[in-house]
């Protein structure tokens, strides 16, 4: 859980302490917020990918 805190402070998401403490008392929040990095990721990626072809 300590990884996605971090994550989530790198981020520079203010309130993290408060998302912190609602994650730990919810899993489906906490599984939101998981794919919902991994999808900002992909789309990031995606973007990259797209941007170096000619």
């Amino acid at each position: 859980m300590d990884f996605i805190l971090n994550i989530i402070a790198a981020l520079g998401l203010v309130p993290s302490k408060d998302l912190a403490e609602s994650m730990r008392e919810s899993k489906t929040l906490t599984l939101m917020v998981i794919i919902g990095l991994v999808l900002f990721g992909s789309f990031a990626l995606f973007l990259f990918h797209m941007a170096g072809k000619p």
